[in-house]
């Protein structure tokens, strides 16, 4: 199972998938988004081959607060807010990025966000 016992109310998130599912532990994460109304830009794929870097990437911004209220995350897991690259490719984006696993999902950055690399508490 990717979620825990409930931690005042929120659901403990697990620090890993599995060796099957990878993203087993965030699976719970895009089940909440899914029923508060978003939907799946592209489903879970190994975005860089070279690493086994997974990720998923959501059609609307992420529900923050509505994140916040129901789970609780590991620290290995950070919701940031990315500009470009370096070199100008890519578009300014959320990430909620597992960074011990090499995984995350990308959802678009809400119109009342600065376009700028930082985290966002969670």
């Amino acid at each position: 199972m990717s979620a825990g016992a409930p931690d005042g109310g929120r659901v403990r998130i697990a620090a890993s998938g599995t060796r099957e599912n990878p993203h087993a532990h965030l699976d719970p994460v895009v089940a909440a988004e899914l029923s508060w109304g978003n939907r799946i830009a592209k489903d879970w794929h190994i975005a860089d081959p070279h690493f086994g870097d997974w990720l998923l990437v959501l059609a609307e911004p992420f529900h923050v607060e509505r994140l916040r209220q129901a789970f609780a995350f590991p620290g290995t897991i950070r919701l940031g807010t990315y500009a470009r690259r370096s070199d100008g490719s890519g578009g300014v984006r959320m990430c909620l990025g597992d960074q011990l696993n090499l995984l995350g999902i990308e959802a678009p950055l809400p119109a009342d966000l600065p376009a700028v690399n930082a985290e966002i508490e969670l």
